[in-house]
């Protein structure tokens, strides 16, 4: 499709190139404050007819049109409309500067104050390319154009990103944890138990403002990151009273009204939380040892639900609803106070079957390797996500905002997993369960202010608040079998019972993790101009506080033969749903509960962040533009756990980093720019990484603990990077990147650390790293190209992005190479879209393409290759329609190519994924449709 997409590009570019066809070109200017400014966003139109262009950034305009006389109609808000006839020769460009006039009617009645829109795709490239830093973004305006639901949906769209897992986001190809996320200028959460993430998948795609990509640092910047520094900004307050109301459906192919199953939950699962009924119960005791009675155990067995089998249903069509209220309060335009309300929910179901195999170590003689199991597991997810979001806004004059920012989401996730197929190596049919709910909340608050200081002076302060709850309540576990080649397929399977506390056999998992962080910033800013000053200097100035707490407690518990000599063995074949019932919980033939939580499974942690920068920059006669300084970060982390054994592991360590950063700009023209940047930045192990806590992974088969030994990682960063913008919605830019990290966090395989074919990781500093990539964007309107027609209403864009790293595990790297590429880099990923836009009729459309190349999944051990996932192709497309100035109507088609999700393995280590190679899983998720209809009132 790439291939297509740039011959068809060209086709139009050589097509244009050969028309007989003149050009107008100008500059619009207005009077503002005393002096003539450069106009962004004006329109210029062909008077009776759709022939329509606007200003960039600059004021300046380009419109190509047949020879003869033409009017064309200048206009924008509050400036008298202009008309001007003009004189168009094939061939030949035409020039026609306009400076436009105040209408002036304001001016005589009251001082106008209004907020500058920026969630176009305008004002987004405008933040762009006026950037101190290396930028890349997307706006409201934008996203409504697609159909990504989530942030994570919205955010891959971005050059140089790539989502894995549905919700974690990798920047030019390093891991989520190498990127910091900020939610309206505060710290985001992380709500995950086994990494350090945030989940992107929390904020949905209505909530968005814009999305803003810092790909280089900066003194006002956090000094925690190497990929990117993510902005989310959240919708604020429009310019007008609105009320909108959506509804949308969606069905999947493969699952929608095909037959669903799930565990037993409660009556508010439809709210996206867990009322209790899966919790332990208040009498349950709070440890269960060999000192407890066996009445106790009777007792505590028979109050645990017996809820081994899965309930089966039909999956029905998805349900979405959104519903937001934005109004103003004042007269006409003097209305300074305003506020928003968006409530987004969504109820939805996926079902697909998976191939899940394992092979013992590769036999070079024979060329293959023995299976060790082949199963076909049958995934069952459905989802409930909540969000409330609400913003309050006050305009202080023409200088000054305050604004009250409120995000409330609220998404439970219900999995059940029905695991069937052969166990090879040990002989036999396995019917295996698993039944996991995980409820996720999170609030994010911030009171922001912005104030003018002066002449040229702004000072913003923010104050946050973040709260993040995960429960995993009641996760269950159990397995069956059957010997091999039973002739008679009623044989009954036999549960699988362990001799002691087990996460895995009739095992039941709790944990609940609780993370309250607060902010406070200040950032002050000065611009030293004036009137005929070729050089213009600026200040920049600020401050940072967070604190950060969390805890973290699990336990796990599992059914055993409560005495081995008195036991009966006839109740493992009994039906499932009869094995585990009160009756069979006793102290003599039946099970009792054997629990496994020992001291690693709680933490407690806290950080401590004190940050300070000064930066300078200086505009040399707005031609070259340097922006650089330095950033104090005084960092403590404490976290007090145990080891299994009852070892206490109290880490409490501070660290002090100075960072200095300088961004170089260089302007070749009004629309063309060079950028270069230097920084260096850091990368701190986050509380997952130094718990001892190990977290299971289910379908692999892995554990992965913590290393409180972990030590600060350093980045340099260096960029180089030209931009050029035809005009105020369009951009092509070309980019390359070098990083280079010591101690960079890892994670590496301990030999010899589980049995049964469990593989344990854990996290170390590596020795060295290195990350090298090229970036290419390319967003172009066809309007320039054709003036009138279908083609004129045409916009491509494309981005991609190639990336080679490596990375030298050291001398501790036993059991797997030493040098290998980063854990989830891509060595290329592509980005394509078409849209259309007819506003006449009220009609746009998209497609959407993606692409990934191969990228590491799984550190590989002796004997065991290194797992990939393989490039997928991903095809979307939108049509939305609007009908008078109230409906409107969207339908979409997601993952129409539904290609597989595939992991592979290097069994032979030869670096390559080939016919010798196995495959490790596979699943089809099915084509997604969905329709909406909005209503304005």
């Amino acid at each position: 499709m790439l291939r297509n997409l740039l011959t068809f590009i060209t086709l139009l570019v050589a097509t244009i190139a050969l028309a007989q066809k003149g050009t107008v070109t100008g500059t619009i200017t207005a009077l503002e404050n005393g002096t003539v400014q450069p106009m962004p966003f004006v329109n210029v139109s062909v008077k009776g007819t759709t022939i329509v262009t606007s200003t960039d950034l600059d004021g300046k305009f380009s419109l190509p049109l047949e020879a003869g006389t033409h009017t064309l109609q200048v206009s924008f808000v509050s400036y008298d409309p202009v008309e001007r006839e003009v004189a168009v020769t094939a061939g030949n460009s035409t020039a026609m500067d306009v400076r436009l006039e105040s209408s002036g009617r304001e001016l005589v009645e009251y001082k106008k104050v209004k907020e500058r829109k920026r969630d176009t795709e305008g004002a987004v490239m405008m933040d762009m390319k006026n950037s101190e830093q290396v930028a890349n973004g997307i706006g409201r305006q934008q996203i409504a154009k697609g159909q990504d639901r989530t942030a994570g949906d919205v955010v891959k769209r971005i050059p140089g990103v790539t989502l894995i897992g549905d919700r974690f986001v990798m920047v030019r190809g390093l891991a989520d944890r190498y990127n910091t996320v900020l939610l309206n200028d505060a710290s985001a959460p992380s709500m995950e138990s086994d990494k350090r993430a945030f989940s992107f998948d929390l904020i949905p795609s209505a909530a968005l403002d814009r999305v803003m990509i810092y790909k280089t640092g900066a003194p006002e910047l956090p000094g925690d990151f190497a990929g990117g520094a993510i902005a989310i900004t959240t919708v604020s307050v429009p310019a007008e009273n609105e009320t909108k109301v959506s509804y949308g459906t969606g069905i999947r192919n493969g699952s929608t009204f095909q037959p669903f199953f799930s565990g037993k939950g409660s009556a508010t699962d439809a709210l996206g939380f867990d009322n209790g009924v899966r919790r332990l119960p208040d009498a349950f005791p709070s440890r269960i040892t060999t000192n407890t009675s066996a009445e106790q155990l009777t007792a505590a067995g028979r109050s645990l639900e017996n809820n081994w089998v899965a309930d089966e249903s039909t999956s029905m069509p998805d349900q979405r609803f959104g519903l937001m209220i934005a109004r103003r309060f004042g007269k006409g335009d003097r209305n300074n106070i305003g506020t928003i309300t968006a409530i987004d929910y969504s109820n939805t179901r996926a079902s697909y079957d998976a191939r899940n195999l394992n092979f013992n170590a590769y036999d070079q003689t024979t060329g293959r390797s023995d299976t060790i199991y082949n199963y076909l597991d049958n995934e069952n997810l459905h989802t409930v996500r909540a969000s409330v979001l609400h913003n309050w806004s006050v305009l202080l004059g023409s200088k000054g905002k305050l604004e009250f920012r409120n995000l409330f989401n609220q998404i439970g996730e219900d999995r059940t997993t029905l695991r069937t197929g052969r166990d090879l190596e040990g002989g036999n049919e396995v019917q295996n369960y698993s039944f996991r709910y995980q409820q996720r909340t999170s609030y994010n608050g911030q009171l922001h202010g912005s104030h003018g200081m002066g002449t040229n002076g702004k000072l913003d302060w923010t104050l946050g608040y973040a709260l993040a709850r995960s429960i995993e309540p009641d996760t269950r576990r159990v397995r069956t079998f059957r010997a091999l080649g039973q002739s008679d397929s009623s044989t009954p399977y036999t549960v699988v019972v362990p001799p002691g506390a087990s996460r895995d056999d009739a095992g039941r998992f709790f944990s609940e993790l609780h993370e309250n962080a607060m902010s406070g910033k200040l950032d002050y800013v000065k611009t030293f101009e004036k009137e005929g000053r070729r050089i213009v200097p600026k200040l920049r100035v600020g401050a940072f506080v967070e604190r950060k707490d969390r805890t973290f407690e699990a336990r796990w518990m599992s059914f055993v033969k409560a005495n081995i000599a008195q036991f009966d063995n006839s109740l493992l074949s009994q039906p499932l749903s009869a094995v585990f019932a009160d009756a069979n919980i006793n102290s003599t033939t039946g099970f009792k509960l054997s629990e496994g939580t020992n001291p690693s499974d709680r933490y407690n942690a806290a950080n401590t962040l004190l940050a300070a920068y000064v930066g300078t920059g200086i505009d040399f006669n707005k031609k070259v533009n340097v922006n650089g300084g330095v950033r104090l970060e005084h960092n403590r982390q404490e976290l007090n756990s145990a080891r299994n054994g009852g070892e206490a592991v109290n880490v409490d360590k501070t660290v002090t980093s100075l960072l200095p950063s300088v961004n170089i700009a260089y302007n070749i023209s009004t629309r063309a720019l060079v950028r270069a940047a230097y920084s260096t930045t850091v990368n701190r192990p986050e509380f997952r990484e130094l718990a001892p806590f190990s977290f299971y992974d289910f379908t692999f088969n892995n554990v992965l603990y913590g290393n409180d030994e972990l030590s600060v990682a350093t980045i340099n960063n260096m960029d180089l990077r030209w931009e050029f913008y035809p005009s105020n919605t369009e951009v092509v830019s070309v980019g390359v990147f070098h990083k280079i990290f010591r101690d960079p966090i890892e994670m590496f395989f301990v030999p010899s650390g589980g049995g049964g074919g469990t593989r344990n990781f854990s996290f170390r500093n590596a020795e060295n790293g290195e990350s090298t990539g090229a970036e290419l964007e390319v967003r172009r309107s066809l309007s320039g190209l054709f003036t009138e027609g279908y083609l004129s209403r045409l916009g491509v864009s494309l981005n991609a992005s190639i990336i080679r790293s490596t990375v030298d595990l050291g001398a501790d790297a036993v059991g797997q190479a030493r040098n290998r590429p980063m854990m989830g880099q891509s060595p290329y990923v592509v980005n394509a879209g078409i849209y259309y836009t007819n506003t006449e009729k009220q009609v746009q459309y998209n497609v959407q393409w993606n692409v990934f190349g191969k990228r590491l999944f799984a550190v590989g051990t002796v004997g065991t290759g290194d797992l990939y996932e393989m490039p997928r192709n991903s095809l979307d497309a939108t049509i939305t329609k609007g009908f008078g100035k109230r409906w409107d109507v969207k339908v979409s088609a997601q993952d129409i190519l539904n290609q597989r999700t595939l992991l592979q393995q290097d069994s032979n280590e030869d670096g390559t994924i080939g016919a010798n190679d196995q495959e490790l899983l596979s699943y089809r998720r099915g084509t997604y449709f969905s329709a909406s209809v909005g209503f304005k009132l």
